[in-house]
């Protein structure tokens, strides 16, 4: 693996932003919509406004219930959820050892490439999102693909769920912001792990929430019931701002350091104040507002260092792993400024924080595009075989073989055993990219189109390629039950 990573931090500013962010805690306060968590704070002795869902934080209570849960949690996420390692390592960003992508970002539109639109998922889109899933080793769990139009919008959670763990032995999670699917979510997981109470803990399927505090200064209704129903699982939680750079936050990256830190400190004390065993992590996702459009933007240098920073501050200063999210893009369509802002926050992450290597999500992860996904792949694998840096051993510098070999005068180094043994494992063969010779002097041709087109032939490929899933009956006839009771309480 290569060593080293680039920080945007030293002591000295790490003390500034953390102090600022106490400061906020003391003397502004969050706005907190549950009254289960203004209680825990009341009687810890911080004033509250429970008319007002506002509660100021005593500094020393933050630093104490903060500093309890350093190293306690280890476990490196991407895409929110799913663990590549198991824990940050001191010398570099965290990279998996295996290429391995995150996959399914839960999204409400499917762009499909050969009609040139956007369009509401089906349940045979779903079904054909997890069987691509299936198809790609490097994807390693499975999280929903898509919000399927077919489902009520009610029960689409729990319906998606049911799909996704009848068609996949490898279920990553189906997200929830709602309170009451909660319990429903969570028999399902306890029903796949056989009831594993650390896997649960840790990395339970099919349940995740990040509890998306809202900027400036806010934990919304819909976080808190799912908060609360969560915590009577042990679930672990995530605290995840997504501060947007002169509209939500300051529009310099340390202000929005400064409001992302606190809204996750203050969040985080008043939770541990009830559930103290519980696996605590962040993750942030920053932006920029384009003062042109009023897009929101992720692939731009000040949103990124955002995000880096807050990194920075809570794992060397509080401890705790700081997650980052790399799949949010503005760019709408598969294609080359899709692929280059990808590639950007993909090595300015790799190069600081971690490589979450992400596939697929457009339009700020509203959209999911396969063919975007298959042109992701070749980028992601060529950025880990970089990060995985090179060997050094008598085999690999083959020093007689270059003594051998002399000036290439009577063969050339494609005639050896050597080549031929590790050619496969040193060299790059992307599947999609047009690396042959050209004729300069004929017309030439542009290659965008012929690319998209295909990637778009390469995941319908895969996924023909795909059995048909033979769910066990006894699974069928128990997820069955489960939707069957989610129905009659959310529907009622």
């Amino acid at each position: 693996m290569l060593r080293g990573r680039l920080q945007a931090l030293d002591a000295e500013q790490m003390d500034r932003l953390h102090a600022g962010a106490l400061r906020i805690l003391e003397q502004t306060g969050l706005q907190i919509q549950g009254q289960f968590l203004l209680r825990a704070l009341a009687e810890a002795g911080c004033k509250v406004d429970f008319a007002a869902h506002r509660a100021w934080f005593r500094p020393e209570l933050v630093e104490r219930q903060v500093a309890a849960q350093r190293g306690r949690c280890t476990l490196v996420r991407s895409s929110l959820w799913y663990p590549f390692c198991r824990e940050l390592p001191e010398d570099r960003p965290a990279v998996p050892e295996q290429f391995t992508v995150d996959y399914g970002y839960t999204t409400p539109w499917i762009f499909d490439l050969p009609e040139r639109r956007y369009r509401k998922p089906t349940v045979q889109d779903q079904i054909e999102a997890i069987k691509l899933g299936n198809a790609l080793d490097c994807v390693a769990a499975i999280n929903s693909p898509y919000i399927c139009g077919d489902f009520d919008p009610r029960t689409e959670t729990i319906e998606s769920a049911r799909v996704l763990l009848l068609h996949t032995k490898k279920p990553g999670w189906v997200g929830t912001s709602s309170g009451r699917e909660v319990k429903y979510l969570a028999e399902m997981a306890a029903m796949v792990t056989g009831g594993d109470a650390e896997r649960l803990r840790n990395e339970p399927p099919l349940f995740t929430s990040a509890y998306c505090t809202t900027s400036p200064l806010k934990l919304d209704t819909r976080s808190c019931d799912v908060l609360e129903a969560a915590l009577e699982y042990g679930f672990p939680i995530n605290f995840c701002p997504m501060p947007i750079l002169g509209a939500t936050t300051p529009m310099t990256p340390a202000g929005s350091v400064v409001v992302a830190a606190a809204e996750i400190l203050g969040c985080m004390t008043a939770a541990t104040l009830l559930a103290p065993q519980a696996h605590y992590f962040s993750t942030s996702i920053a932006a920029e507002m384009d003062m042109r459009t009023t897009q929101v933007c992720y692939a731009t240098p000040a949103a990124i260092l955002t995000d880096v920073a807050l990194h920075e501050l809570f794992r060397v200063k509080y401890g705790l792993v700081h997650n980052v999210e790399p799949g949010y893009v503005e760019a709408k369509t598969p294609g080359i400024q899709a692929t280059m802002m990808k590639l950007y926050r993909q090595m300015a992450f790799g190069s600081t924080v971690s490589l979450p290597l992400a596939i697929g999500a457009l339009d700020n992860a509203a959209v999911f595009s396969p063919a975007q996904a298959m042109l992701d792949l070749e980028m992601g694998e060529a950025l880990h075989r970089f990060h995985s840096g090179m060997e050094v051993s008598d085999e690999t510098m083959c020093l007689d073989l270059i003594a051998e070999m002399e000036f290439g005068t009577r063969r050339t180094y494609l005639d050896t055993d050597h080549t031929l043994r590790h050619f496969r494992q040193i060299g790059w063969q992307p599947r999609l990219m047009d690396r042959r010779y050209c004729d300069h002097t004929a017309v030439a041709v542009l290659g965008d189109e012929k690319l998209l087109l295909n990637a778009d032939q390469a995941w319908r490929k895969l996924v023909a390629a795909q059995p048909e899933a033979e769910p066990n009956p006894a699974l069928s006839a128990e997820l069955d039950r489960i939707v069957a009771a989610a129905r009659n309480e959310l529907l009622a």
